[in-house]
């Protein structure tokens, strides 16, 4: 993949639930950020994917950042982060606005600003899914703001501030990381070193169901984003996600959702 800067989405339509004002990737480049600090009148959403660099608060604190940062900065806040000169990173972003979003920064749902490092991350591969179309519709557009916002309550996990133990953790990162890839419950316990049935007793305990439980929700959310924000057939999502065929997705999307994935996708 060559280097640069891609922007996926600019200016989507305004709606009632606000708007995606820009989205995009940073791909092994030196981010463009005028310095020392900089004040936004939107959202803006950081996710770091591979190389370092440093966050700068209002106050002049500086925090490093790593793979696997997830940062939000709030509307009027000033800042900085980026990479060292001549260094590079790979980064996802957005900038968004609305009552959508004022609603979960003042529930606590997007936290401080500065960088953090959620525990089980939020899918990269969802992110990368429902920025990427651009909205031909206000209604597209809405949808595509749900998602952003169901993808942020992923990222700011559970209400337990303690969170799972690190073996358990690891496992979540591992089972919500790339949902296209079958995945044998067993490898997943041998890698955080536990021996199957007390992975499988633990990762109950711990996030509330069983692990295969935890990786088909985290599919068929999956899908529900295909079907919401991308024209793929039913055929293709299901190929996509690693089911046998379209009828075994439409069964699982059914129990789990109450609806076929086609009304669901009219809905």
């Amino acid at each position: 993949m060559d280097s640069g800067t891609r922007i996926a989405v600019s200016q989507a339509p305004l709606t009632r639930l606000g708007q995606l004002v820009l989205a995009g990737e940073v791909v092994d480049d030196e981010p463009t950020m005028p310095s020392p600090l900089r004040i936004m009148d939107a959202y803006v959403l950081s996710v770091v994917v591979e190389g370092h660099g440093r966050y700068r608060h209002a106050d002049g604190r500086e925090e490093p950042i790593s793979p696997g940062a997830h940062t939000v900065v709030p509307p009027g806040r000033p800042h900085w982060y980026g990479t060292a000169a001549g260094q590079r990173w790979t980064e996802v972003f957005a900038v968004f606005t609305g009552p959508l979003f004022d609603t979960l920064a003042e529930s606590g749902v997007l936290g401080e600003d500065g960088p953090r490092y959620p525990r089980p991350a939020p899918s990269m591969a969802a992110l990368r899914t429902l920025l990427r179309p651009a909205p031909r519709s206000r209604l597209a557009a809405e949808h595509q703001l749900v998602a952003l916002a169901d993808w942020l309550l992923d990222m700011a996990g559970p209400d337990d501030a303690a969170g799972p133990s690190p073996a358990i953790a690891t496992a979540l990162d591992r089972l919500a990381d790339d949902l296209t890839a079958r995945t044998d419950m067993r490898t997943v316990a041998g890698e955080v070193g536990l021996p199957y049935d007390t992975f499988r007793r633990r990762f109950t305990a711990e996030v509330g169901q069983p692990p295969l439980a935890f990786r088909n929700g985290r599919r068929l959310q999956a899908a529900a984003t295909l079907l919401r924000m991308t024209d793929m057939t039913i055929r293709e999502i299901a190929r996509t996600l690693g089911y046998a065929d379209e009828f075994h997705l439409s069964r699982r999307f059914r129990a789990h959702f109450g609806l076929p994935p086609r009304d669901f996708r009219r809905s």
